[in-house]
Formats: C-alpha cells, sequence, structure tokens
C-alpha cells in the first residue's frame, strides 16, 4: 500500500503549522517597538483575542502570507468595529480610537472581497 500526499493536502497541513504559531502582541504606545505589554503566543486560527482596556498598536508574527488578520476599536471582533485589515505579519498602530481587539484567521478561508467570494488561490468561486 503507498501513501501519497497530494499537493493541496500538505499545503494545508504546512499552513496548519504556521498559524499554531502565531503570535498577538499589543502595545500602550502607537508603535511596535520595545516590551509589549500583552503577549499571546500559540494562537488558534480563527480566534479573537480580546485583552480588557485600550492599545495604541498590535504586532501579528508568526504567520503566513495567507492569514488574514484584522484591528477592531471594540471588544470581540465584531465586523462593524474593524479598522485594519492586513495579511501575514505587521503591525497596525491605533488612530484616534484605541484598538481593543485583534482576529487571527485561518489560511485558505474563504474571504469576501468587493462581494465577490475568492479562495486564497484567487480562483472565483461565485459572485
Amino acid at each position: 500500500m503507498s501513501f501519497k500526499l497530494s499537493f493541496a493536502a500538505f499545503a494545508a497541513l504546512a499552513a496548519a503549522t504556521v498559524v499554531h504559531g502565531a503570535e498577538v502582541q499589543y502595545y500602550t504606545t502607537r508603535s511596535c517597538s520595545g516590551a509589549a505589554s500583552q503577549d499571546y503566543r500559540n494562537v488558534a486560527c480563527n480566534s479573537c483575542i480580546d485583552p480588557p482596556g485600550d492599545w495604541w498598536a498590535v504586532q501579528f508574527s508568526g504567520l503566513g502570507v495567507n492569514n488574514r488578520v484584522t484591528v477592531h476599536n471594540q471588544n470581540s471582533c465584531t465586523s462593524a468595529s474593524q479598522v485594519g485589515q492586513a495579511y501575514g505579519n505587521v503591525c497596525f498602530a491605533a488612530g484616534a480610537t484605541a484598538l481593543r481587539s485583534a482576529w487571527v484567521a485561518c489560511p485558505g478561508n474563504i474571504v469576501e472581497r468587493n462581494a465577490t467570494t475568492i479562495d486564497t488561490e484567487a480562483h472565483v468561486v461565485a459572485e
């Protein structure tokens, strides 16, 4: 009996490995320099990190380029409170309002962009 691992299965396994190493750091200044005040390690994908208080910068690390991250100016990562979105490792500095929560998505999730649903390989799935 031979075991064949498809490229898609291998990529999904490799991406899952990357996500479990995610780190989310919160800062009390509008910069990701220096020591973080809150540090969350081994963050699972599709997770909202929601520490108490107001934060002025959030750093994401340990992510692949297909991991979408968002920051929010209210608790619980609600879509109405989203104030920033990016992919991969990034630092967000707050604007006029403090940051209160942050989301780490799983790679390969279907996301909506301009009312068109796409997958991570940029194939149009539905319009």
